[in-house]
């Protein structure tokens, strides 16, 4: 939320947001006859569709009070939207354009009463949203002023010919550090704890009461080759915190998480085992085989079985016992010998607990056959850490957009190192530095109650080249 007030002293509250198909209505509404002159004559809805990124401006009633649009090549067609660098760049070679950095305004509509607070209210959140961004282009006609609003804001540096048309086009630009500036990163100092104290306090309170009224000044002192302190400032005041260190419980990290695509954040050495033995494939291969044929011929048992209630039982006792006591009763007469009741108790007993001992061997069998842990093959790193952690973390919330400033400083003072890790609790609010990071997936028998997430140094790029391949 912002305040914008206007030249006769009326206020309003406004927002910014992402412009709807909604909006159209009212933003053609807010189009005069200058903005056709500046802009030419645009398809609104063709425009919001293919733009990188477009802005509308609302007030506290969602009464829209400015839109701009904004897309990643040159208006006017002064130069092919695959190739206007070099055109730029010939225009100025003090500026550092690059399609990564770079946006150009293709539209700007407001209420006139507050068109210049809703124009720079627009860049500085278009530069807060974007934190790669550092320049946006304005191109007009050769032969029109910006008029009393955007002028405000665009400095003109130069011409440039129109692919089409015969005439010139004036080329003007709008740099970050007038709106949004990056952060300057330094070492962080002793006396730089009283400007971060408030801003610890406002987030948590655990620190101080565990560690001390002054942990974060001892913790900048104890500073060495392997821990390092940094700080934000802005105009000389410190306005963000991080604590670095390069030891990092690696075997812990590599119980716990897939570290697989980042090499287990290790160097690569040449005894590492990435792939599984030849034997621990096969026998993983043969549990396979056989924990579906166990499984197969359990179920034909089962399914062989059927319950057996009291009164059948005592039938099948009844049955074994006079079959015994015929058998008994026959080799007696054979043999000239009559065995006692007492026996053929016993016998009907032993033939009944046979057949119960029968079907729970059957059971057991099948059960035993199957393997009580599945195999499986982990990654064994041999090579050197290849990361550092951040042990903590705090900015003023005017500034965390800009949180991703840190990271250029302090990969420079790991200059052997190429991710750099936190590990959070679980159920922490995901802020704009963690973001940029890779959540990484834990195993199933992971014992930490926090997440891990990971930073590799070429997502600091800033330029990427492209070229045709070669043998």
């Amino acid at each position: 939320m912002s305040v914008l007030t206007s030249p006769r002293g009326k206020v309003e509250v406004v927002h910014c947001r992402r412009t709807e198909s909604q909006d159209i209505y009212c933003i053609k509404s807010l189009i005069r006859k200058f903005t056709c002159k500046l802009f030419g004559k645009l398809n609104i809805i063709y425009l919001l569709e293919k733009a990188n990124l477009a802005v509308t401006l609302c007030n506290d009633k969602e009464e829209i009070m400015a839109q701009a649009t904004f897309l990643d090549y040159p208006n006017w067609n002064v130069a092919k939207q695959d190739d206007w660098v070099s055109v730029f760049r010939e225009l100025d070679s003090d500026i550092p354009c690059t399609p990564l950095n770079t946006l150009f305004m293709h539209l700007f509509v407001a209420v006139d009463e507050y068109s210049v607070g809703c124009c720079k209210e627009i860049l500085r959140t278009v530069y807060k949203a974007v934190p790669e961004l550092h320049f946006i282009f304005l191109i007009v006609p050769s032969y029109m002023s910006l008029g009393s609003t955007l002028i405000t804001v665009f400095d003109q540096v130069g011409n440039i010919p129109c692919l089409t048309y015969e005439e010139d086009f004036a080329v003007h630009i709008c740099h970050r550090h007038s709106h949004y500036p990056q952060l300057h990163i330094r070492k962080a100092r002793v006396e730089d704890h009283d400007d971060l104290m408030p801003i610890f306090m406002c987030y948590d309170t655990i620190l101080k009461e565990t560690y001390g009224e002054y942990f974060l000044a001892e913790l900048i002192e104890a500073q060495d080759e392997e821990n390092h302190a940094v700080v934000c400032e802005v105009a000389g005041t410190a306005v963000g915190f991080m604590s670095v260190c390069s030891r990092v419980n690696m075997q812990l990290l590599h119980e716990c998480f897939d570290l697989g695509p980042f090499h287990g954040l290790c160097f690569p050495h040449p005894d590492d085992v990435l792939e599984a033995p030849q034997e621990l494939s096969v026998r993983r291969s043969q549990d396979a085989e056989l924990r579906s044929s166990s499984q197969g011929s359990q179920k034909i048992v089962e399914e062989s079985q059927e319950p057996v209630f009291p009164d059948t039982m005592e039938n099948i006792q009844g049955n074994i016992a006079k079959e015994a006591a015929s058998e008994e009763a026959l080799t007696a007469v054979q043999s000239g010998s009559v065995s006692e009741p007492e026996d053929i108790e016993k016998l009907s007993d032993v033939s009944t607990g046979y057949a119960q001992d029968h079907r729970v061997s059957s059971r057991s069998l099948a059960s035993l056959l199957l393997p009580e842990e599945p195999v499986h093959f982990r990654p064994i790193y041999r090579g050197a850490s290849a990361a550092f952690c951040i042990q903590l973390f705090c900015i003023d919330e005017k500034y965390e957009a800009r949180s991703l400033d840190f990271m250029n400083f302090v990969f420079s003072l790991f200059s052997d190192k190429n991710f750099c890790i936190i590990s959070l609790p679980h159920l922490t609010p995901e802020f704009i530095l963690i973001q940029n990071f890779v959540k990484m997936v834990p195993f199933s028998t992971c014992t930490l109650e926090q997440d891990l997430y990971v930073f590799h140094r070429a997502g600091l790029l800033k330029n990427i080249c492209l070229g045709r391949s070669s043998q």
